[in-house]
């Protein structure tokens, strides 16, 4: 018993570490349990995302780390264009955009991690192995988080580049520009795919996750509890693995991430079914994702579980019937609206025509009938009554 508690505790510290050490990929694919959680190689037979960009606004992504190479493609500057100036190479990393804190590279390897070595059988596997991903890096310094201008900055250059999915992992204050930055992102057909909620414990402020339209990633245990609680009002959650994800981080190296890789995890999903159904818009493809979802907690959509947990194969696969003319979610007043269903216009009357006065003839004459025979009726009825009076008057 003793030997077996000191292994497991060795184990434990052994993944603690890992993102201090180098690549070493003979157990991080066992580590990924959220890939049996979600049935990702199940998944996989019906799609790999090929076909399908995803944004990732964030510091930037090191694409030269085993598991993503080819996979990252050349990333985009918010302020700079698609190129860094020299002088702000320091505070970015390399003119590569490669990330200075590891949280973009682990975004990175959850959505289209493709593994390396003999078959591919060592590293991070993502969920969209077959997805591109598009580095969009913020212009702020190592030492600050990310504000809502930010934010919304790198949202209009993801969409100027026409990503179908855009992710982001940081959480902010509301901003007019971000609400607006959102807005224009849903017109463009793109998805926008946000964290809501991150370890236990920490503030965690719920922008953009709460914003109309914004998917939000709810991170949940391994026994699939939800992990954190979230002022959002999750109207449009979904519940993904949000513990111990093993993934990428920068410099070819490993981290185990508590919640921050969520929406990674609910991108690289998206991007699954984007790519299985190509012609879909983006409210289809979010309707697929919210119909197929497990529920759980209160019936219904409620703001601890949303709309329920992620059934990856069921969002694939499910015949669905077709979409109703009103809007299948009542979204709080946030400041951004989803796409409206179109409004039923009622019918106008037929016309019958420069005779159509005729059909009503047989109707008149009925009533005509009727008139005349309850006058002839009455008539009759009283006619009688005199003649009983009389009858009587004679008797007495």
């Amino acid at each position: 018993m003793k030997q077996r508690l000191a292994l497991a505790v060795a184990i434990g510290f052994a993944v603690a570490a890992l993102p201090a050490l180098p690549a070493r990929a003979d157990v991080i694919r066992d580590a990924e349990w959220h890939l049996r959680y979600l049935g990702v190689a199940e998944a996989n037979q019906s799609s790999r995302g090929e076909g399908v960009t995803v944004a990732i606004v964030d510091r930037g992504v090191d694409r030269t780390h085993d598991d993503l190479v080819g996979a990252v493609l050349d990333p985009v500057f918010v302020g700079r264009g698609n190129q860094p100036s020299p002088t702000d190479q320091p505070s970015q990393g390399d003119a590569f955009g490669a990330d200075p804190d590891g949280h973009g590279t682990a975004l990175a390897g959850a959505i289209a991690g493709h593994g390396h070595g003999n078959g591919r059988g060592d590293g991070v596997i993502g969920v969209a192995p077959g997805a591109k991903v598009l580095p969009v890096v913020l212009d702020t310094p190592a030492d600050r988080r990310p504000g809502p201008d930010d934010l919304a900055a790198g949202i209009e250059l993801a969409v100027s580049h026409r990503a179908a999915v855009i992710v982001v992992g940081y959480s902010v204050a509301p901003g007019d520009r971000l609400a607006q930055a959102i807005r224009d992102a849903l017109a463009a057909d793109a998805i926008v795919v946000a964290a809501d909620g991150d370890q236990p414990g920490r503030q965690f402020e719920p922008y953009p996750a709460a914003y109309d339209g914004v998917l939000a990633a709810i991170p949940l245990t391994r026994s699939g509890d939800v992990r954190v609680r979230s002022a959002s009002g999750r109207r449009l959650g979904l519940g993904v693995p949000g513990f111990q994800i093993m993934t990428t981080n920068s410099g070819n190296r490993y981290r185990v991430d508590d919640g921050s890789a969520s929406p990674g995890l609910l991108a690289g999903a998206v991007a699954l079914v984007r790519s299985a159904y190509p012609g879909a818009r983006a409210d289809e493809i979010v309707r697929r994702l919210m119909l197929t979802a497990v529920d759980a907690g209160p019936k219904g959509v409620d703001p601890e579980y949303g709309l329920g947990r992620l059934d990856l194969v069921q969002a694939l696969t499910r015949r669905l019937p077709p979409p109703s003319p009103s809007p299948s979610v009542s979204a709080p007043a946030t400041g951004v609206s989803p796409v409206a269903a179109p409004v039923a216009t009622p019918p106008r009357p037929r016309s019958r025509g420069e005779y159509g006065w005729l059909l009503g003839l047989p109707l008149l004459a009925v009533i005509a009938g009727l008139a005349c025979y309850a006058g002839l009726a009455e008539r009759r009825i009283r006619r009688l009554s005199q003649d009983e009076v009389d009858s009587v008057g004679v008797q007495s």
